[in-house]
């Protein structure tokens, strides 16, 4: 998933004509699907004298998130550079729900955001512009980390923009610790390292601080997604292919054990939320206020607690995964950006100018690490989370060696607080199964109820039935 999540944590967007009058329909066939869906940014760079291209722009803040200000700062000073392009704004977090029926009435922003498990789905529908050319023309193809880049590719052509990456780590509140006596004698965590140990740590925090010792998603297929970290560290497999066919394996020994643990949380621990119903943006207020100690988490969500609950960026640490009996797993995501498919190659020209203005590009000067750097010093102000961060977008390592000197600059949280999760030290990462992710995802959704809600269900049944009704309904399709 994505991540969200990025689910979260991810920002998404649609569709508008070219001229001075906008509109979202898909009634009228434009420049895109005249040229065969191919966007030149070399042809749209110079558009005719006096004519203004407006494009709806999705990679926009809700309208309470703090960095609002700054976004708006940015959309002045990108028009005033840009004369001829009227940028509109929708924020629309990806969401599979309800993108279908937006992407199918043409309301999709031209410019939107998605996760890493997506695109496939996107391409294969019809609803992403084919962005090769463009790419090559910013000389995007060449920069972007080439595993990042192979995920929005389909018979050698480009349909999206790779924004970020993740990896799972533990997140910590260290009030809780603090309160738990589960703090070192400089403050930091005394972190789980392997999953029996995080159960232990977990009923000491419920113990000393009457709160959830640890929180797991149940709903919106990210309890599934988070649930790959503990499964696959226990030696589950998911997805197999064999002589070209797909085959659903997640009822094996491994995957029942791990599920066995996670209904041990539940009843034999004791440590998880009252509540069985929960998703990420309820562990967001329950870190934010102070009623959970632990939960799988991000870099990149280190702010939304802030921005929502008003938590001290202080209050907040990171560190890798635990350990299974296999080792230790941990779940790779990330976020990218598409173009509906009814966008003009101007308006694409559009998106890809605002991108670069973003600060998404390999060009290491200032003028073009600007925004870049804005953006952290406008998260210092705010007492947001700033040093921290997952996966580098760039392959070029000077590109990372720059933006992590900028970053060293803005840091303002006790590093050692998130050193585990940065290094991540002894943590094998893995991609999301290539399947129909987000729909096992679901399927591992009512499992993971089952066992939190009835102590006598049965995981090995469970499983079983899940995987049947998987393969029947995804992968025999496949």
């Amino acid at each position: 998933m994505n991540k969200f999540m990025k689910g979260l944590v991810a920002g998404s967007m649609i569709a508008v004509m070219v001229t001075g009058c906008t509109t979202k329909g898909n009634s009228q066939p434009n420049a895109s699907e005249a040229s065969g869906g191919k966007a030149s940014a070399t042809a749209s760079s110079s558009p005719a004298s006096g004519k203004k291209i407006t494009f709806v722009n999705g990679d926009w803040p809700q309208t309470n998130d703090q960095s609002l200000p700054q976004f708006e700062k940015w959309k002045q000073a990108f028009e005033a550079a840009n004369a001829n392009i009227v940028m509109e704004t929708e924020p629309y977090p990806y969401d599979a729900s309800t993108f279908l029926p937006k992407a199918e009435s043409g309301q999709l922003p031209n410019l939107f955001g998605t996760f890493f498990t997506e695109p496939q789905k996107i391409i294969n529908a019809g609803y992403a512009a084919d962005l090769t050319e463009s790419m090559k023309a910013y000389g995007y193809d060449q920069s972007l980390n080439p595993s990042m880049l192979d995920l929005v590719k389909k018979d050698g052509k480009i349909y999206g923009f790779p924004t970020s990456g993740y990896y799972m780590g533990l997140w910590l509140n260290v009030n809780l610790f603090k309160q738990a006596g589960l703090v070192d004698d400089k403050g930091v965590p005394k972190y789980p390292q392997t999953y029996d140990e995080l159960a232990q740590t977990a009923q000491v925090i419920k113990e000393k601080t009457g709160k959830a010792g640890f929180f797991l998603p149940t709903k919106n297929g990210q309890g599934g997604w988070q649930f790959m970290n503990i499964a696959w560290s226990f030696g589950a497999e998911f997805e197999k292919q064999a002589d070209g066919k797909w085959t659903a394996v997640f009822n094996s020994p491994e995957a029942v054990a791990a599920l066995q643990y996670v209904k041990d949380l539940k009843w034999k621990y004791k440590v998880l939320t009252d509540n069985n119903l929960v998703d990420v943006s309820d562990l967001f207020r329950m870190i934010g206020t102070d009623q959970v100690g632990m939960g799988f988490g991000t870099a990149d969500w280190a702010n939304q607690p802030i921005n929502d609950y008003k938590m001290s960026k202080d209050d907040e640490a990171m560190a890798a995964v635990p350990a299974g009996p296999k080792g230790k797993y941990s779940l790779m995501g990330g976020s990218l950006y598409m173009f509906s498919n009814n966008s003009s190659p101007e308006q694409i020209d559009a998106g890809f100018k605002w991108l670069k203005y973003r600060g998404y590009s390999p060009d290491t000067s200032a003028d073009s690490l600007k925004v870049f750097e804005e953006s952290l010093a406008n998260d210092q102000k705010l007492n947001r989370v700033v040093g921290p961060h997952s996966m580098s977008l760039w392959a070029d390592p000077q590109v990372v060696k720059t933006q992590d000197e900028i970053r060293a600059k803005y840091t303002n949280v006790n590093m050692d607080l998130w050193n585990s999760y940065m290094s991540n030290e002894g943590v094998t990462i893995r991609p999301e199964e290539p399947i129909n992710s987000q729909e096992l995802y679901k399927a591992l959704d009512v499992v993971i109820q089952a066992v939190l809600t009835k102590e006598s269900a049965d995981p090995k049944a469970l499983l079983d039935q899940a995987v049947a009704d998987f393969q029947r309904d995804y992968l025999d399709k496949a």
